[in-house]
């Protein structure tokens, strides 16, 4: 490509989201953020990671070319775009992609040199895009940084972890040193990590985390995925400093370049509407309206929004349990509930049938920034991913979190004990619980509704002009128009 005409063309982005953690909407977000931003994107994805975007989100009507405004950096008739580039993980087409350490494993050996391969073959190279002069990755894809140093393209690292279970995770090399070890509790309070103030217990870890349990291959993974951050050129985290303020200004130990631009997902309305742009465009497929159109049926915040996430995969118990407990609660549902969540299927008695039949409405798929922002979501359970809490913060809905694995139950005691937006049900998968935990939170006991509102108005504040996220966000930017070599 001649050179006069690279420097003409807009800073080049690579955007890779990770296929273990998927937080494929939040990677997107961000993707067009830059792009309204007046920089050029490629979005990397594997099969799998491409068969969940057409799947579940209306893709095509999202890869437009997007107009800039008069204070966006000019480069002559360039409109920036988004294109897709999809790379192999290197598993076969039929394996359950449930097993993180294989999966990782496989991208090590077998995508990393492919990955360079991109690179070196000038494959992302064109006359209406130049070269790539910065990668957005997961940090869960530590090999990203090996191919990058090599060629000398700078790295910004953004996680799905909450910045409290990236700061609890670096402070466990050993969890016997970090908490108070008890042979008959486990509920030791957590006193060497600095910045929790009692909120955490040894028993608030997930499984993986507790010292029986150290070696556990995908901890080695996250443990690995921390150590590496110090080699990125900064960190984009999805949450916004009135929300955890004291908690990042840890974390500048490590990785002292912080973009904390959440919550991402506001952003794009914020700055479209700025911008007289085009209209946020819908996230659901068609197929998947129908419970929007249960929900214009049902009073204001009378349903109880119910999502366990992604890749989590139930036991029969849990899902009977949890069953049990929505409709014995008396209140009204909304269940996403894909069939192969489920490991076992076991008889639904009657009764459950008839009160599902009569209160719940359960789907196959939904978009959680449109069904949280539904008048008539009154709360919402979820196992604890992060980007879930920080949507429901967003929308001032009171959660249930009902946590699983990895980090979910560090972000659900934060929900719990320190913001006080939300009940925790910790391991206790049992329907009393769950009853009265819905009950709780659809009467808006114990000041919930309040402490929600407080949190909403902050991280609304946040990405708006002045606000603390829209300038991380403006300064990430600019870093990245620097970046060009």
């Amino acid at each position: 490509m001649d050179d006069d005409l690279t420097i003409s063309l807009p800073p080049h982005v690579l955007v890779f989201p990770s296929p273990v953690q998927c937080p494929i909407n939040t990677m997107f977000d961000i993707a067009e953020l830059l792009c309204l931003s007046g920089l050029d994107v490629t979005f990397l994805l594997t099969p799998y990671t491409k068969s969940l975007l057409f799947h579940y989100v209306c893709i095509d009507s999202r890869l437009h070319t997007y107009p800039i405004s008069p204070s966006t950096e000019s480069h002559s008739n360039h409109l920036p775009s988004i294109r897709l580039h999809t790379i192999s993980d290197g598993l076969p087409t039929d394996h359950p992609q449930f097993n993180a350490t294989e999966l990782l494993d496989s991208m090590e050996t077998f995508t990393k040199p492919v990955f360079k391969g991109l690179f070196t073959s000038g494959k992302l190279v064109s006359d209406e895009c130049g070269p790539v002069s910065c990668i957005i990755s997961d940090g869960y894809m530590t090999f990203v940084y090996d191919v990058a140093n090599e060629l000398q393209v700078p790295v910004i690292s953004a996680l799905s972890l909450s910045p409290c279970s990236l700061w609890v995770l670096s402070n466990l090399p050993n969890p016997t040193k970090a908490v108070e070890v008890s042979n008959s509790t486990s509920d030791s309070v957590i006193r060497r990590v600095p910045g929790l103030n009692g909120i955490l217990t040894s028993g608030d870890l997930a499984s993986m985390c507790q010292s029986s349990e150290w070696t556990h291959c995908t901890m080695k993974h996250l443990k690995k995925q921390i150590r590496e951050l110090s080699r990125a050129h900064g960190l984009i985290l999805n949450t916004f400093k009135a929300l955890d303020g004291p908690i990042l200004s840890h974390i500048h130990s490590i990785c002292p370049n912080l973009y904390p631009i959440g919550p991402i997902h506001t952003h794009l309305a914020v700055r479209q509407e700025a911008e007289r742009l085009i209209p946020l465009l819908n996230y659901s497929r068609e197929e998947n309206k129908d419970c929007i159109t249960w929900l214009d049926l049902q009073q204001p915040k009378s349903v109880l929004y119910v999502n366990i996430e992604n890749k989590v995969q139930l036991e029969w118990v849990q899902t009977r349990e949890l069953w049990h407990g929505l409709v014995n609660s008396g209140k009204k549902f909304l269940w996403v509930r894909r069939a192969e969540s489920i490991l076992e299927e076991g008889r639904v008695p009657p009764k459950i049938l008839k009160g599902t039949k009569e209160r719940g409405c359960i789907v196959d798929s939904a978009s959680n920034v449109h069904v949280l922002a539904h008048k008539a979501i009154g709360g919402f359970l979820t196992c604890g991913q992060w980007d879930s809490i920080i949507q429901g913060i967003v929308e001032d809905v009171p959660t249930i979190c009902c946590p699983l694995s990895l980090d979910q139950q560090v972000n659900s005691r934060f929900v719990s004990k320190a913001w006080k937006i939300g009940l925790d049900v910790e391991w206790r998968w049992e329907r009393n619980i769950i009853e009265k935990m819905v009950r709780d939170v659809m009467e808006l006991k114990d000041g919930l509704i309040d402490n929600a509102n407080t949190k909403k108005y902050s991280g609304r504040k946040s990405v708006r002009k002045g606000g603390s996220s829209y300038a991380r966000l403006d300064q990430l930017i600019d870093d990245i128009r620097c970046m060009r070599h």
